[in-house]
């Protein structure tokens, strides 16, 4: 009888001490972990996301980059690190298509993390050199159904880009001629020279080319046309159900207690209503989405199946 009274007591001095110690949170510096190189689409995001979240928290939100071309050094660095809210991870779709790729990765997306938001998502830009003559993605189409050689740079083997591309190939039953390269910079001048045709990329990097006169965008891949390109045609409206977005997540490792997620995902919604957040976001052709901590799991669960999916399919190799 005694040992349970004081096991009773225990528990609920720990839990009280457990509330205490949430309710307190953050009482030091917050780790953004950011698995891309520093100036990448992911780190420009979280830099000005660090500084909104550390005004509204009180206390200083650090960025750290731990770099790898699929993001797999920092997010399996989060998800080894302490569940108590100071170590997060910041990374786009690439968290939930790598395992596709690699099924050894060194962490699973759903069940090592506990997902704080889908902070925003980006439909991709199909992008032309201006001496491709296909003025439209029928026309492209078309083109690749005659047999025409179509090059088609990828700015990654792996990334949502190139999986957007083996999803148009797929659904336009068409075959391209994919180029891979080492990052966006290099596939930009081999587009522009005219040595490659097409290529989908992010806007906030492609619609530099595009406003200067270097690239023609032909087409967008969300659900609807975008805001900031309202004249340009989604590849929908060509290839009814087509829909490729880059997305932002924010998690932090497994067993994180859920005032501290509900915390972290309140403080985010606000920073990223911010003006100068909304304003980057709408520049950039970026959505806002800021979801619930449940509906983040839900849709990186379905994400993982869509993308697993196109992967086999297609026998697709990093």
């Amino acid at each position: 009888m005694k040992k349970q009274i004081w096991g009773t007591l225990l528990a609920a001095a720990m839990a009280v001490g457990s509330c205490a110690a949430h309710a307190g949170y953050p009482d030091k510096a917050v780790r953004i972990v950011v698995p891309f190189a520093a100036g990448g689409g992911v780190d420009a995001l979280a830099r000005p996301f660090a500084k909104e979240l550390g005004d509204i928290l009180g206390q200083s939100v650090v960025v750290e980059n731990k770099p790898s071309n699929t993001g797999q050094i920092g997010a399996t660095d989060v998800a080894r690190a302490a569940a108590d809210g100071y170590t997060l991870l910041l990374s786009s779709a690439a968290f939930a298509t790598t395992p596709a790729f690699y099924p050894q990765v060194p962490y699973d997306p759903v069940k090592d993390f506990s997902p704080v938001m889908i902070m925003a998502a980006a439909p991709q830009v199909l992008v032309a050199s201006n001496k491709f003559k296909a003025a439209s993605l029928p026309d492209v189409l078309a083109q690749a159904r005659q047999s025409d050689r179509i090059n088609f740079a990828l700015s990654a083997s792996t990334g949502i880009q190139a999986l957007a591309t083996a999803m148009l190939a797929g659904q336009g039953g068409v075959t391209f001629m994919t180029i891979p390269y080492k990052g966006a910079g290099a596939a930009f001048m081999d587009l522009i020279s005219g040595e490659v045709d097409l290529m989908i990329d992010n806007p906030a990097s492609s619609l530099v080319h595009v406003r200067s006169g270097k690239l023609r965008v032909l087409a967008t891949t969300g659900s609807k046309r975008m805001a900031i390109l309202p004249d340009v045609p989604t590849v929908a409206e060509t290839l009814p159900g087509f829909e490729a977005r880059n997305w932002f997540v924010l998690a932090a490792p497994q067993g994180t207690p859920p005032a501290v997620i509900q915390t972290l995902n309140e403080a985010s919604a606000r920073a990223l209503n911010t003006p100068a957040m909304r304003q980057m976001l709408e520049r950039d052709g970026i959505d806002l989405v800021a979801d619930s901590p449940e509906h983040a799991a839900a849709f990186l669960k379905d994400e993982m199946a869509k993308w697993g999916k196109v992967v086999k399919d297609g026998n697709l190799q990093p």
